[in-house]
């Protein structure tokens, strides 16, 4: 399990009981509604990032990973034509991000229907894999720009904006906006912040990940 995860797994732990939504791009209506009973399912979940709290997030995130796929239709090539039934065909699987599953193609079962409307199925399993590993990416930045809530609309110039930086003591930098490459740069990638606080946030979490903490055994 990677050490981004394992930070914020107390968050988790307090859900036992509570519902929420996992993203499900075979479903028209994008998400499946489940109770979190802290299981070894609700885990890979959460590590995939397709846990939600809100319909309208996981709603979001749907239409996005859609139309992501649909403005890059050249880049991966997806099918564009209905399969015919009984077709073999690759689909992209989230759960199991470094595979692609073989399907046979059935018109009159809803998943496979959707499957084919969202993007999601490929002549080869190459093609469904690189799909997959790019919505994992996609799932990745949404799930920190929601924890950590970085700038993402481009403030006035002359606003004070805080950077995470792993390099300073503190963890941020602060700067004035100007609308220029550096700072355009820093806003594209998630690094200002309109406090402080959300700047060490993200940054103490960075650090995590490049020198996570191993845990001492004593015999």
């Amino acid at each position: 399990m990677d050490t981004d995860l394992n930070i914020h797994m107390h968050e988790y732990l307090t859900l036992i009981g509570e519902p929420y939504y996992r993203l499900d791009l075979t479903s028209n209506i994008g998400y499946i509604e489940i109770t979190w009973f802290n299981n070894s399912d609700d885990i890979l979940y959460a590590w995939l990032n397709i846990v939600f709290f809100k319909i309208e997030e996981v709603q979001r995130v749907n239409q996005l990973i859609i139309n992501y796929l649909y403005s890059n239709k050249e880049e991966f090539n997806f099918i564009t034509e209905e399969p015919k039934d009984g077709e073999y065909v690759w689909v992209s699987d989230l759960l199991s991000p470094e595979f692609a599953t073989l399907i046979r193609y059935d018109s009159s079962w809803n998943p496979h229907r959707q499957l084919f409307k969202n993007h999601l199925i490929f002549a080869t399993e190459e093609k469904a894999v690189k799909a997959t590993k790019s919505i994992i990416q996609i799932l990745r930045r949404e799930a920190a720009r929601n924890r950590f809530k970085p700038l993402t609309k481009t403030p006035p110039n002359g606003t004070i904006v805080f950077v995470a930086d792993v390099l300073a003591e503190e963890g941020w930098t602060f700067m004035i906006y100007k609308d220029i490459e550096i700072c355009n740069h820093l806003l594209k990638a998630g690094f200002l912040f309109s406090t402080a606080e959300g700047a060490i946030q993200a940054t103490t979490a960075m650090k995590q990940l490049i020198n996570p903490v191993v845990p001492e055994f004593t015999s």
